[in-house]
């Protein structure tokens, strides 16, 4: 909902903006071809011509969001101190000037970001959990499989994660952004299985809000998910010898499905499995129920925020979410919060890395 308000005010505020470029009809046209290019890109994003031009436009959106949003805090206060309005022939030049800064800064962003975006990084981090015995997990999120996604990189997490031996597979949501047809159709399915078969004990997936998005096109992720090796988790917890994971439905899948997500009571490990140490994976980081009573998951893991993805919105990130990036805590659950091993629309990261976790869990004595 926040982000939806974010676009709908962006595109009216720049259709305001731009439109001063030139007077009368010509920048009114001029105005609507430029806001109305972004949806037409994104309602036909499957093609690759369409996906580079959202990508761009999505990038300016928010480039130009700020310079004009700069220019209007200094609009207000030459008011306050002038006390008069400024010359429609000096409007017209700063908008311009603007429009061609906002422009250079997202070819300047998108040149820089493109490399950043298919460098991931493979992170380690040690948890301390209730166990006997150590285990490991090599935890990923936030694909988003689209006409501009580098296979080559598929087959590096593939790479990756038999390199590292791990006990699962755990991925946090948000697969693709096209429908399972086409992920079969580009040999996705062949990858998946391989990345599965890494796993010594387990591949483990949940949903994230995208995936309710290719649900309505018809797409069934947990089938396709399923058929290639993994165990998809949707209000569930399944037990290993070792270790309990949950996995959450989505917020937003549920919200499109019109049901309500289970009380994180009810998926508690049974009696017998008691002891052993409980994971959640839940696609967006909210934390959990402030009712919940009982015994809370020992470590926890989200994706979704990208950490922002390219300024500003690696700033804004951090006001909307309580933990936006990184290890922390939500709701007294230790909580990773990781920022996906690709992007979403523009792959493009400036101030934000794309990553995979390597995590060993230890007994809590070592």
């Amino acid at each position: 909902m926040i982000f939806l308000f974010i676009l709908i005010f962006g595109v009216v505020f720049l259709f305001v903006n731009v439109r001063n470029v030139a007077p009368g009809i010509k920048g009114s046209l001029i105005a609507g071809a430029t806001v109305i290019l972004l949806p037409l890109c994104f309602l036909f994003r499957t093609n690759y011509i369409s996906s580079l031009g959202m990508s761009f436009l999505s990038v300016w959106l928010a480039e130009a969001l700020l310079v004009y949003i700069l220019w209007w805090i200094a609009r207000i206060i030459r008011r306050m101190v002038v006390k008069k309005p400024i010359e429609q022939r000096l409007v017209v030049s700063v908008s311009r000037l603007l429009l061609f800064v906002s422009v250079v800064m997202t070819i300047v962003i998108v040149a820089m970001g493109v490399g950043n975006n298919e460098n991931f990084k493979v992170r380690e981090f040690k948890v301390a959990v209730p166990t006997e015995r150590e285990f490991t997990a090599m935890f990923f999120s936030d694909l988003h499989i689209d006409p501009l996604f580098n296979r080559e990189k598929m087959e590096r997490i593939v790479h990756v994660s038999d390199s590292l031996h791990p006990d699962f597979v755990l991925f946090g949501g948000d697969f693709a952004d096209v429908v399972d047809s086409t992920l079969s159709a580009w040999e996705y399915d062949f990858l998946v299985q391989k990345l599965a078969a890494t796993a010594k004990v387990a591949a483990v997936a949940i949903d994230g809000n995208h995936e309710g998005f290719v649900e309505r096109e018809g797409s069934d992720y947990k089938k396709w998910m399923q058929d290639n090796g993994f165990v998809v988790l949707e209000d569930s917890t399944v037990c290993a010898d070792f270790v309990c994971i949950t996995g959450r439905v989505d917020h937003s899948v549920a919200k499109m499905r019109d049901v309500e997500r289970k009380p994180l009571f009810e998926l508690r490990p049974s009696t017998a499995d008691a002891k052993l140490p409980w994971l959640l994976l839940d696609h967006q980081p909210r934390g959990i129920e402030e009712d919940h009573a009982g015994r809370r998951p020992d470590f926890a893991m989200s994706g979704h925020t990208h950490n922002g993805q390219f300024f500003p919105g690696t700033v804004i990130i951090n006001w909307v979410w309580r933990l936006a990036y990184g290890l922390g805590e939500l709701d007294d659950v230790k909580w990773l919060v990781s920022s996906g091993v690709d992007s979403w629309g523009p792959p493009v990261r400036v101030g934000s890395e794309t990553e995979v976790w390597f995590l060993r869990f230890v007994p809590n004595d070592l």
